[in-house]
């Protein structure tokens, strides 16, 4: 083991560029990361990049940007989750640039929508573009005649030691920005947070420290690194001088007991973050034979992120992993938002975990604790513990501004140098929401919507003041779900509708209730509640839990007519709610390694008709897994018109290599339709493709 760790600066001194400078001066040889490539078994090594590798080809992105006049612009990211990734992260740190990580995914949606990248490119004015030469071409097309892409293509996979010597170190000070993260902007439009060098520093050394991860430990992280938090477990392990672990998150979804084996086999303290659902499908997914190979010792920070931490979750967890060795002491509920990038209240070894108080009190803005057995309706919340040294966190009522006493719910505040500097190019929203001010004077601070009470020293996050919807770490605007109703069946726009969030043991669930005239000419209710489903998870790519037609006068609304989302949340909850139709989404499967009788006998069939039988099959596969009718399937639309999210074409692509022998590229899902899909299959098992 090399001196590194002992030597490791600390990040609130030092940026982020001086620590991995001096990570490779020091010991160039250790490895800064380790990628577990998609469709790994569980113990693979992977690829390893070294601390003197990565400086070195860093090195080279920045001269290459020096070159272009990009030193000091923004530089749009379009690299796969791997090597490459962190490379042209660190290449932006080195050359001064402004980092505009992004998905290089692009697919066919209901209504031919822009992607996503060209819409994130032009909102941030990037003047370059950092990717890999597979994928260039292809990506330069996707602007179309009608727009113009960035001027400076760079592959990063391109460069080499040569192109290295010409770089020059940037002048850059704490108030320069390093990062702009997107988000979803309400109506859609992406919203770029704007984090300084300084931010950046502040925010992993508060990770750090709240954490207390130790010099040398390592990380084991599956989410993607454009997703905050992700990226955020990768540069941890540069900062305490240890090793991060990185595999896709589709590998996570396609089983999640890869995630589980790669913490297994690094060397501990290990510390791994994923949002609740992710414990909540180990638990529930991962049989006793498999669990029994696991070696959990290690893992000494299990932290909780993304999304509300759900009680019964971890403890399911931590009864089905504690005899290999995962400890209860090692659960890390913790809480960040996007304006602080990362965490900024964690707990370590929460003993209790969590408070039950009074139901009915709670709804009234008082949290008063009661016995779970006494009779009285209560809820059982999770505490995430108090607020690191580089950042603030008050609990404040929204409307006198001053600061709540313990056990008073209010809106939850941030200040210190952990939150950004603002939205890229948004005055008006920036001004709402991070220049809050107590009556005192005393400010300026984010006001994040959050709303929350302080028991016993512990945050308690219990709901949100704005109605914000976070599904498995993405941040949704209620107004856009509502508007894709809409883009559904226009003549729904003169009705209401209201879109809300509920608790479930997997996170939150995403609910759709529609107004309709009671015999009306929309057609058959039980038809239209699933074109609603499926046409909300196409425009958004997300689940929808339950779509619910109701009669107007059912749907609660102010005399102004604005709709009360989250009085009508409370009466879908309490079963009040009369419904004309629902479409509910099938639980999700975890059958995998029961190979299917149907798919044998398709495999069985002369070539001249296995596509046709191959494509009937997987549309009542499709069908099954959305809860609609095969009927309701067009076969010349893509999957996401189609209404499958991420994760269940994940899944899907698993169940057809496991069944079929064949491996369709994750790349092709999101636009393949299940003609596409039949074709391929039938080629991969030597039938005809036409």
């Amino acid at each position: 083991m090399t001196d590194l760790a002992a030597h490791t600066p600390d990040a609130a001194v030092d940026s982020l560029f001086e620590v991995l400078r001096g990570n490779a001066e020091r010991a160039p040889g250790s490895t800064a990361l380790r990628f577990l490539p998609p469709g790994h078994a569980p113990g693979e090594r992977g690829e390893v990049l070294s601390r003197g590798e990565l400086d070195l080809r860093a090195r080279a992105v920045a001269a290459a940007l020096q070159r272009e006049g990009a030193a000091s612009a923004r530089v749009l990211m379009l690299l796969p989750s791997g090597p490459e990734f962190l490379i042209g992260f660190v290449g932006c740190l080195y050359a001064g640039a402004v980092a505009v990580p992004c998905s290089p995914d692009f697919a066919k949606t209901a209504q031919g929508a822009t992607d996503r990248f060209v819409t994130v490119a032009e909102d941030a004015e990037a003047t370059a573009v950092l990717t890999v030469a597979e994928l260039a071409p292809t990506l330069r097309d996707r602007w179309g005649p009608d727009r113009t892409p960035p001027r400076t293509w760079i592959d990063v996979d391109a460069l080499g030691e040569d192109d290295a010597r010409p770089w020059t170190p940037p002048r850059t000070s704490a108030d320069d920005m390093a990062l702009l993260q997107y988000t979803s902007g309400s109506t859609g439009r992406p919203k770029g947070v704007a984090v300084t060098v300084g931010n950046l520093a502040a925010q992993l050394a508060n990770f750090r420290a709240i954490s207390e991860l130790p010099a040398g430990g390592n990380v084991v992280c599956w989410m993607s690194p454009l997703h905050a938090l992700g990226l955020g477990q990768v540069l941890l392990a540069q900062v305490v001088g240890g090793e991060a672990v990185l595999m896709t998150p589709e590998d996570f979804v396609a089983d999640p007991f890869r995630w589980l084996a790669a913490i297994s086999a690094t060397p501990g303290p290990v510390l791994s973050a994923a949002p609740n659902f992710a414990y909540e499908r180990c638990a529930v997914s991962i049989d006793e034979e498999r669990r029994a190979g696991l070696d959990l010792s290690g893992w000494e920070v299990a932290l909780i992120g993304g999304e509300r931490v759900q009680e019964p979750t971890l403890e399911r967890f931590v009864a089905a992993f504690g005899p290999v060795g995962f400890r209860r002491s090692s659960l890390f509920p913790a809480y960040g938002l996007t304006e602080t990038m990362q965490i900024v209240v964690g707990k370590r070894r929460p003993d209790p975990l969590g408070v039950v108080v009074d139901a009915a009190e709670l709804e009234l803005g008082r949290a008063r604790p009661v016995s779970s057995g006494d009779g009285t309706r209560t809820r059982e919340l999770v505490g995430c513990g108090g607020a690191g040294p580089f950042g603030r966190v008050l609990v404040v009522d929204a409307e006198s501004r001053v600061e709540c006493a313990p056990g008073q719910v209010g809106e939850v505040w941030v200040s210190g140098p952990v939150v950004c500097r603002g939205y890229w190019n948004r005055p008006a929203e920036t001004a709402e929401t991070f220049t809050g001010v107590l009556a005192n004077g005393d400010g300026p601070f984010v006001r994040t919507g959050d709303l929350a009470f302080f028991h016993d020293g512990d945050l308690v996050l219990c709901g949100r003041l704005k109605e914000l919807i976070i599904i498995r770490g993405r941040n949704l605007h209620p107004q856009d779900i509502e508007g894709a109703v809409q883009q559904v069946e226009p003549a729904l726009s003169s009705l209401p509708v209201a879109a809300f969030s509920v608790d479930s043991d997997e996170g939150e669930r995403l609910v759709v209730v529609q107004a309709v005239e009671p015999g009306g000419a929309l057609g058959d209710p039980a038809a239209l509640a699933d074109r609603i489903r499926l046409g909300v998870a196409s425009a958004h790519q997300v689940e929808v839990h339950e779509v619910v037609l109701v009669e107007p006068s059912a749907v609660p609304r102010t005399q102004s007519g604005k709709i009360q989302r989250r009085n009508c949340r409370d009466a879908y909850l309490d079963g009040s709610l009369t419904a004309l139709a629902r479409s509910k989404d099938a639980p999700p499967s975890d059958t995998a390694g029961s190979p299917s009788a149907v798919s044998g006998l398709l495999l069985a069939l002369p070539p001249e008709i296995r596509a046709t039988a191959i494509s009937a099959e997987l549309r009542g596969r499709i069908a099954g897994v959305l809860g609609v009718s095969p009927d309701a399937l067009a076969e010349d639309k893509s999957l996401i018109a189609s209404g499958m999210d991420s994760m269940r074409m994940i899944k899907l692509r698993q169940d057809i290599e496991r069944e079929y022998g064949v491996t369709v590229p994750m790349s092709e899902f999101p636009g393949a339709t299940v003609h596409d899909l039949s074709v391929a299959i039938a080629r991969g098992v030597g039938g005809q493709t036409d």
